[in-house]
C-alpha cells in the first residue's frame, strides 16, 4: 500500500510539472517557465476585461529591486493574442524586479527614453510642435509591477492597465437665434494643460502647458429633447492622461482674434460625473473617474450670441446653469 501511494504522490507531482508546459515537446523553451505577466484592462467604467480589444502591443522595461534597468520585453498584438495577453520576460537572474508596461509607445506620437536609465530617470513624451498637439492620438496604456520575485521556476503575476488616452466631442449648441449662423471656422476649441510628459509612475511632469487643438471640427444638427432641433458646431479633440490635481482649461475662442468666449476646468466639471458612478460599492474618486473614462461629450447649450452658458451636458448628465453663466 505505502509503494502505491508513493507512485501515486508522484504522478502527481509529475502531472503538475507536466501541466507548467503549453505543448508537450523536447525543446525547453516551449515550456511555461520563467517570469510572466498576465495583462488585464479593467479600469474602466464598465468595470469589463477589455485587454483583449484594445491592446495592441507590448513594452516592458525591467527594473532591478535598487531601480536599475536591466532588460526590456516586446510583444505584438500577434504574440499577446497566442499567448492569452501574457508576456514572458526571459533571462532575469534569480531576484526582485520591478516591471514598468506601456502599450502603444512604440506609436510615432510618442517618444520615449526608457532603455538603460534608471526607473527614476524614464520618460514618455508627446511628440509634438511649438507645445501644440492636433491629431487624434493612438491609444496609450500604462501598468506597473514592484517587488516581483523571479527565478528559474513558473511565476505570473498579473499587471493591470490604465488608459492614458482620451477622446472629447465638444458641442456648440445656440439655443436661441444667432445673429449669424454659427461657423466652423469662426471658433475653435483647445484644452490647455501641462500632461505631455510621464514618468514610470504614470504621474504627469511636465511643466510647459501644451495646447491640444481640435483634429476634426465640423457644423453639426441635433435634436434635443428639451430644445428641438437645434444646429451648432462639433470640435474633436485628443489628449493624454487628466489629472484633477493639475490646471486644464477647455477654451472657446474667436478663431480672428482669439478672443476668448468660454473658458471651465475641466476636470471640475467632467469630475463631478464621478460620484455618480460607484465601484464596490462606494463612489468614484474625481481621479478614478478620469482614468476610468475615456470619451467624454460635452456640449455647450449657450445663447445666440454665445454671451451665456444655459446649460452643459457631460456624456448624458446635465448640468443647469444658475441664473445662467456669464462667458
Amino acid at each position: 500500500m505505502r509503494r502505491l501511494l508513493t507512485a501515486a504522490c508522484w504522478l502527481l507531482a509529475l502531472g503538475g510539472a507536466l501541466t507548467s508546459c503549453s505543448i508537450m515537446t523536447d525543446e525547453p523553451e516551449d515550456c511555461d517557465y520563467g517570469c510572466w505577466l498576465q495583462l488585464h484592462y479593467t479600469y474602466n467604467i464598465l468595470d469589463v476585461e477589455a485587454a483583449p480589444k484594445y491592446v495592441k502591443d507590448v513594452t516592458v522595461y525591467v527594473y532591478d529591486s535598487l531601480g536599475q534597468y536591466v532588460k526590456r520585453a516586446v510583444a505584438t498584438q500577434e504574440e499577446l493574442a497566442q499567448q492569452g495577453y501574457r508576456v514572458k520576460v526571459d533571462g532575469l537572474e534569480p531576484g526582485d524586479y520591478d516591471f514598468v508596461v506601456w502599450s502603444g509607445a512604440g506609436a510615432s506620437a510618442y517618444t520615449v527614453a526608457g532603455d538603460t536609465r534608471r526607473k527614476d530617470d524614464f520618460w514618455l513624451s508627446l511628440t509634438q510642435r511649438d507645445g501644440t498637439s492636433a491629431r487624434e492620438l493612438p491609444a496609450l496604456f500604462h501598468g506597473q509591477l514592484t517587488t516581483a520575485h523571479c527565478d528559474n521556476t513558473f511565476a505570473e503575476y498579473d499587471v493591470e492597465l490604465m488608459k492614458n488616452t482620451n477622446q472629447l466631442a465638444c458641442l456648440v449648441v445656440p439655443v436661441t437665434a444667432a445673429p449669424t449662423p454659427l461657423s466652423a471656422d469662426d471658433y475653435t476649441m483647445k484644452l490647455v494643460t501641462a500632461n505631455s510628459v510621464m514618468d514610470a509612475t504614470n504621474r504627469p511632469t511636465a511643466t510647459a502647458t501644451t495646447t491640444y487643438e481640435p483634429y476634426e471640427q465640423a457644423a453639426v444638427t441635433l435634436d434635443d429633447a428639451e430644445y428641438g432641433e437645434l444646429h451648432g458646431v462639433r470640435y474633436s479633440l485628443s489628449t493624454l492622461r487628466l489629472m484633477g490635481d493639475r490646471a486644464c482649461r477647455l477654451v472657446l475662442e474667436k478663431t480672428a482674434t482669439g478672443e476668448e468666449l468660454l473658458s471651465i476646468s475641466l476636470p471640475e466639471y467632467v469630475g463631478q460625473m464621478g460620484t455618480l458612478y460607484t465601484n464596490l460599492g462606494r463612489p468614484l474618486t474625481v481621479q478614478e473617474y478620469l482614468d476610468r473614462q475615456d470619451f467624454y461629450t460635452l456640449v455647450f447649450f449657450v445663447t445666440g450670441d454665445l454671451e451665456q452658458l444655459l446649460q452643459l451636458q457631460v456624456n448624458s448628465w446635465r448640468l443647469r446653469a444658475f441664473n445662467h453663466i456669464k462667458l
